[in-house]
């Protein structure tokens, strides 16, 4: 099985006034991973994500909190984080962000 996600099909979700994803790959395709490509500009408050997650930054100058640990991102730099972890993030950036299990997908 396979599925080509063209520019076109990619479905824009506004999460916040200075964050959104443009969702490609998504639990209704498989419930096993998700990708979108996720910007910030801005302050995202604290959460807790219930999945494992992996962010590749394409563009960024953003500052993580994680555990009461700064963690500086930028161009290029990969950020993994593990299911339940809370983080809140402030600065900008363009990501690759890739869930597992997909977005929305609980196990």
């Amino acid at each position: 099985m396979y599925k080509k996600i063209s520019s076109n099909e990619k479905i824009t979700r506004k999460i916040s006034e200075v964050h959104s994803a443009d969702n490609y790959l998504t639990k209704e395709t498989t419930e096993n991973i998700s990708l979108a490509v996720t910007k910030l500009n801005g302050k995202l408050d604290s959460n807790k994500i219930t999945n494992e997650r992996v962010y590749y930054f394409i563009s960024a100058d953003v500052n993580f909190i994680i555990d009461d640990e700064k963690v500086h991102c930028n161009n290029g730099d990969v950020l993994y984080l593990a299911k339940n972890t809370i983080y809140s993030a402030e600065g900008d950036f363009e990501a690759i962000t890739i869930n597992i299990p997909a977005f929305g997908v609980i196990k």
